[in-house]
């Protein structure tokens, strides 16, 4: 084994056989506020936590619950509509009207939050009303249940 001596150790650069670390490039903020950043780790694509958080907030929860926000404005919509033609049309314990109208004022008949079948008649359900759809000389109607 050789022997250096100490002029020798000074003259070689231990640090030059060593592989160059990689920097990881400067990235933008992924929560959009236009923020160009050098991330300390490589995962990392926020700032800080109140750019992580303004990001889920305003981006991300907004996508995954965007379709069901629409179904709760559209079943909400359809409970108002089942409450304003029970309340003008009631008789007794339901209203019967005709079915256009309600799809005339908006009413998706597509669209109920559950369905039950009693002797043969299917019933579906609203979040205060419940209705039974039916023909009657070749129109259709609806008769609204109150909860």
């Amino acid at each position: 084994m050789k022997q250096y001596t100490d002029e020798e150790i000074e003259e070689i650069d231990l640090r030059s056989n060593l592989p160059l670390p990689r920097p990881i490039p400067p990235v933008m903020c992924k929560c959009g506020c236009g923020y160009r950043f050098q991330p300390r780790r490589r995962d990392q694509v926020y700032l800080n936590k109140q750019h992580a958080d303004f990001g889920y907030n305003h981006n991300t929860r907004k996508v995954k619950h965007r379709n069901r926000k629409n179904i709760e404005k559209i079943l909400m919509r359809n409970d108002s509509i089942l409450e304003k033609y029970f309340k003008e049309h009631k008789q007794e314990n339901c209203a019967i009207c005709f079915l256009d109208a309600l799809k005339a004022d908006g009413f998706k008949v597509a669209n109920f939050i559950g369905k039950n079948e009693k002797d043969g008649k299917e019933y579906f359900f609203s979040y205060n009303y419940y209705f039974l759809i039916g023909v009657k000389e070749n129109i259709k109607i609806i008769k609204i249940y109150k909860l």
